[in-house]
């Protein structure tokens, strides 16, 4: 993993849009922390336009408990996941702490570029292989992210239109 990357603080001014991107929690964390700076993305069943596009290049990150597997995380990241467990009986309030601009996305040429790119992501061989394979007419995304902390947890109801297989929603 890189270990010089510089996690930056939310500058103070007001973000005037509401998108959040979904994805694991225990992704967001090592966003949030500097551990990654990559994301690899194919997209979720539901996705607004039916695939995968980066539609906002600013966003929140919005944590999710949903699919997450330690089988599919390197040792040391499946090691934290119960850290970011969903809680028992569900989850009514999601606690949004990462703000993140999109600095390059690009579709996977060769699926030999994925080893540049191992440390910059969490995910193990195995997940490579299951987003490669997945919908293999549909190219796999790498997004490269500028990940800014917020001063705090805003804390949001979790809305019946957040959850589901889809990347991006609309925060109220």
């Amino acid at each position: 993993m890189s270990t010089s990357i510089p996690v930056l603080t939310m500058p103070s001014k007001l973000v005037k849009h509401n998108r959040a991107f979904k994805e694991w929690a225990v992704v967001c964390d090592a966003l949030r922390k500097g551990e990654m700076i990559a994301l690899l993305r194919k997209g979720g069943i539901r996705e607004e336009s039916g695939k995968f596009e980066v539609t906002d290049k600013e966003f929140f990150l919005l944590p999710t408990y949903e699919h997450q597997n330690a089988n599919l995380l390197r040792p040391q990241y499946a090691e934290r996941l119960s850290d970011h467990r969903h809680p028992a009986g569900g989850y009514n309030i999601v606690a949004v702490n990462t703000f993140a601009i999109v600095d390059t996305v690009f579709p996977l040429k060769r699926d030999s570029d994925l080893l540049h790119l191992r440390s910059e992501h969490v995910w193990n061989e195995e997940y490579e292989s299951l987003r490669l394979n997945y919908n293999p007419y549909d190219p796999l995304y790498i997004m490269i992210l500028r990940v800014f902390r917020l001063p705090g947890d805003v804390r949001l109801p979790m809305a019946p239109e957040y959850v589901g297989c889809k990347s991006w929603i609309t925060l109220a």
